[in-house]
C-alpha cells in the first residue's frame, strides 16, 4: 500500500478519530518536533515514498535527490514558522514543528499506552495538544491529467500516550488543517 512510518512521541490536533469529520473521513493531523526521531523517521519514509514514486511514474514529476524542503511539500506538510498556502502566518504554536493532516476512509484502532482501546471520540483523552504515536502510509500519486503529483499520508492507528498540553487551533481564524490540505 505504500511505505509504513511510525511517528513516535508527536503531538495530535483536530483530532476525528471517534467519528468522522464533515467530509466524512476520520482523520488527525500530526505536530512534528523538528530535529526529532519521529522528524528523522517521517524524512526517511518520504524518501522511500519518493523513490517508490520514481519507479513507479518516472523521473519527470519525481526528479533525483530532492531536497528536504522539496519533500515536504510533495507531502503538503507545512513548516512552522512559514506560511499557509494562501500566504498568512502560521499560528505562534506551530514554531518548531512540521504539521500535516492524516486521514482514512474507515475508523482506525485507537489504544491508550497500555494498546488498550479508548473511546476517541472522548475529548478529554483525544484532544488538539495530546501526546501520541502515529501509524501511517506513505503513498505517492500522479494525476496525470491535473498534472498533480506528490505523496498521500493514510492514517493506520494512533496510540495516545496522555499529557500534552492542548492547544487552541482556531485562534486567529486558523483553518483546520485537514481542510486546508485535502
Amino acid at each position: 500500500m505504500g511505505i509504513v512510518v511510525k511517528l513516535r512521541d508527536v503531538r495530535m490536533v483536530y483530532p476525528h478519530l471517534g467519528e468522522p469529520d464533515k467530509w466524512g473521513k476520520f482523520s488527525v493531523g500530526a505536530l512534528v518536533p523538528k530535529g526529532s526521531d519521529a522528524y528523522k523517521a517521517l524524512m526517511e519514509g518520504l524518501s522511500l515514498a519518493w523513490e517508490e514514486a520514481r519507479d513507479k511514474y518516472g523521473k519527470a514529476q519525481f526528479e533525483s535527490n530532492p531536497t528536504e524542503s522539496r519533500l515536504l511539500r510533495a507531502a503538503y506538510v507545512r513548516v512552522g514558522g512559514g506560511e499557509d498556502s494562501k500566504g498568512r502566518p502560521l499560528p505562534e504554536w506551530m514554531n518548531g514543528y512540521v504539521s500535516f493532516g492524516i486521514q482514512s476512509q474507515t475508523a482506525c484502532p485507537v489504544v491508550d499506552e497500555n494498546l488498550e482501546p479508548i473511546t476517541a471520540a472522548d475529548p478529554s483523552r483525544c484532544y488538539s495538544g495530546q501526546r501520541c504515536h502515529i501509524s501511517l502510509d506513505l503513498v505517492p500519486f500522479n494525476n496525470a491529467e491535473s498534472k498533480n503529483a506528490g505523496i498521500s499520508r493514510y492514517l493506520r492507528s494512533v496510540v495516545v500516550l496522555g499529557g500534552g498540553e492542548a492547544i487552541a487551533t482556531s485562534a486567529g481564524g486558523f483553518t483546520d488543517i485537514v481542510e486546508e490540505w485535502s
